[in-house]
């Protein structure tokens, strides 16, 4: 699918942690705190009183006892696929970004400005009116294109085109430095060409995943149909046929996210012998990187696959599938019946959404990804504290401070590991709010009444952006997404974290509230990032950001037994009837939850100065971190939503993120009194402890 229709959401978060705090006498929260240890702090406690379900016990389930009362009464609004803390600051920030847009487009602005561009971006989106008069027509010059493919080459041409459209159509992309030489930008090339969300949609058995793939037939059916194709009945169940095709030929979810499995250096000289079966000198013209000597390919074994099924399939068969894609890609930016049919399918089969999200909304999405540094340098003048920089700047440092002494404590890894996982913490660059590199649109044409070449126009300049940086040196501190986001990230081969402004507030991040919330909410996602650096895959990076194996054998092999502990625990979790979490796939972001807890909770410890914490509406210092924590993932989610994560996100559904960490953790063990025979109970030999 398209990025540009990806809903910027879910950042990566996490913690865990040690103590040597005795456990309080009482697993509840202290209810009987004395006047004086309330009035020891004049902030607030931070955690939603109302939100907490009495009749469960912490013990047994943090995640309900924290949120059970919130879960109990609210519905999933019919146009979301989940609810809770993130929706919650996400809704704000459109609220803002709404008033944003349509300032810009009440303005008589400059003409070129980011002012008009932004304005008149808006103004096409929400101009229905237009996109119901146009029709398919909006795409006449891009199907013609594919109308007009004759031979191989022709195909070729095509393929390539499609990585400026970021269709995903056969091939993804990105551009990133060298991981095995960071003073330079490679081409990365990587697996694509199917439209459900994953290869296990087209063999999983079972009733669930019949309906999904009859359903996307007649999805595609639909627009075919509406596109004027004929025999569309019978194209569409070719597009499945050949799809099926492909995703056999797929890397699955866990071997994909190998990040020593995807570097494959290879030179463009070799790609004809590597895969023969494509015209690779017309693809990388037609995809703007025909000068380039080397190129990283992710999935070689999907690149000569895919090249030997060229010639066996049809061209009219192709271009069927290259128009369905198509057409599918910007489906929301087309008439009411394209837009009605792709929800359908894509809201509604897929995820269980009961309707589909307003027009503006979708228009939020388009300017946050063709104009994100303009709409976010606003944003960023408008919303963006600077007291907030101040206090996440000291809790990176307490939390790198906490993360040093946790190496130093390990009693399993070697001094010459540590040594190098010390160079590594040491060079961690972090941003907060802003970047040190923004993006301008000179080259970006935006017209008020040309929504689809808007649409097509600046994704395209984006992909020139990305291509632009091929054989410069890279840059450090540029932001990934746009700082409007509700969001956080790493980049392992520059070693830098980002935290976007739009995470920085309620219930994530409260200039008002006790540092213990904080450290348990906005400081686990800190101690995530930063634990990234360290997980199963970014351990395989080094100070410079490069591929580089500084373990010694037994701390890799010592490492690798701990993750599997934590691979069987969460194989166990069950999260829709007959499908387990994927404790591979998750292994990363599970890594991140646990030990950026863990630091996070030795950093608040640190924040204290050797002082006790005060006791605030009824709990402890440790108490309130925990449920700062927990307040993180307060989230419903519809099943559909929840399967196609299972199947194919690395992240943990919302609960278990929670349930999976408190679980492992002394900490909490010693914050809430948990007890042998309690639903948190682990014995302290199946305890994970990897950092």
């Amino acid at each position: 699918m398209t990025r540009l229709l990806l809903i910027a959401g879910f950042a990566l978060l996490a913690a865990c942690g040690t103590t040597d705090t005795p456990a309080p006498a009482d697993a509840a929260p202290v209810e009987a705190a004395s006047a004086d240890s309330e009035s020891a702090s004049t902030k607030k406690s931070g955690i939603a009183l109302d939100h907490i379900d009495h009749a469960t016990r912490p013990q047994d389930d943090f995640f309900q006892y924290a949120n059970g009362a919130w879960l109990d009464k609210t519905e999933i609004p019919p146009d979301e696929v989940r609810y809770g803390s993130w929706t919650e600051v996400r809704e704000r920030n459109e609220a803002r970004l709404k008033a944003i847009l349509e300032e810009a487009a009440a303005a008589d602005a400059e003409p070129g400005s980011d002012q008009q561009k932004i304005g008149d971006f808006y103004r096409s989106y929400i101009d229905e009116s237009r996109a119901n008069e146009l029709g398919i027509e909006a795409l006449r010059d891009e199907l013609a294109l594919i109308d007009a493919v004759q031979s191989i080459d022709d195909l070729a041409r095509i393929f390539g085109r499609n990585l400026s459209l970021q269709l995903g159509v056969p091939f993804d992309y990105y551009v990133d430095r060298d991981q095995g030489d960071t003073t330079r930008s490679l081409f990365y090339l990587f697996q694509g060409g199917i439209g459900l969300p994953d290869r296990d949609y087209y063999f999983k058995e079972g009733e669930k995943f019949e309906q999904i793939r009859a359903g996307y037939v007649e999805y595609a059916d639909r627009l075919l149909d509406l596109a004027g194709h004929q025999d569309s009945a019978a194209a569409a169940a070719a597009i499945l046929a050949l799809e099926t095709r492909i995703a056999e030929i797929h890397w699955d979810s866990v071997r994909a996210r190998d990040r020593s499995a995807r570097y494959n250096l290879t030179a463009v000289a070799d790609l004809p012998e590597m895969a023969p079966g494509l015209d690779w000198s017309v693809f990388m013209e037609a995809a703007s990187i025909e000068g380039q000597d080397e190129l990283v390919v992710g999935m070689p074994s999907f690149v000569t696959g895919f090249a030997a099924m060229i010639p066996e399939v049809s061209l009219d068969e192709w271009k069927t599938y290259l128009k369905f894609h198509l057409i599918d890609g910007f489906g929301y930016q087309l008439s009411q019946p394209f837009f009605d049919a792709r929800f359908q399918f894509r809201g509604r089969v897929l995820r269980d959404q009961q309707e589909p999200r307003q027009r503006w909304e979708y228009a939020l999405n388009g300017a946050n990804f063709l104009l994100k540094d303009a709409v976010g340098q606003i944003y960023l003048e408008r919303y963006f504290p600077p007291e907030a920089g101040g206090r996440m700047d000291e809790m990176v440092e307490n939390l790198r401070k906490a993360f040093g002494q946790s190496i130093d404590a390990l009693d399993w890894m070697q001094s010459e590991t540590k040594a190098e996982a010390h160079k590594k913490l040491a060079v961690l660059k972090v941003y907060v709010g802003y970047a040190d590199q923004w993006r301008e649109y000179s080259r970006v044409d935006i017209a008020a009444d040309d929504l689809m070449g808007n649409m097509i126009r600046g994704t395209r300049e984006t992909y020139d952006y990305d291509i632009r940086k091929l054989g410069k040196p890279p840059l450090d501190g540029e932001f990934g997404r746009g700082t409007q986001e509700v969001n956080a990230s790493i980049r392992p081969t520059t070693n830098e974290m980002f935290f976007y402004a739009g995470i920085l507030q309620p219930p994530f991040f409260d200039l008002e509230a006790d540092d213990a919330y904080n450290y348990g909410a906005i400081g686990a996602a800190i101690g995530h990032e930063m634990l990234h650096a360290f997980d199963d895959q970014g351990r395989k990076f080094d100070e410079n950001g490069e591929l580089r194996d500084w373990w010694t054998p037994e701390d890799a092999q010592e490492y690798q037994r701990r993750t599997q502990v934590m691979i069987d625990q969460y194989n166990e979790f069950e999260p829709v009837e007959g499908l387990h979490i994927n404790g591979e796939l998750t292994l990363g972001e599970n890594i991140g939850d646990h030990a950026g807890l863990t630091m996070a909770f030795r950093a608040y410890k640190l924040s204290l100065n050797g002082e006790e914490a005060p006791v605030i509406d009824g709990f402890t210092g440790e108490q309130r971190f925990f449920m700062g924590f927990a307040s993180d993932w307060r989230i419903k989610a519809r099943e559909g939503f929840v399967r196609e994560q299972i199947l194919s996100d690395p992240h943990s559904p919302a609960p278990y993120r929670v349930r999976g960490v408190v679980s492992n953790m002394p900490e909490f063990y010693q914050a809430f009194d948990v007890k042998e025979g309690d639903g948190h109970w682990r014995a302290p030999e199946d305890r994970v402890k990897i950092w």
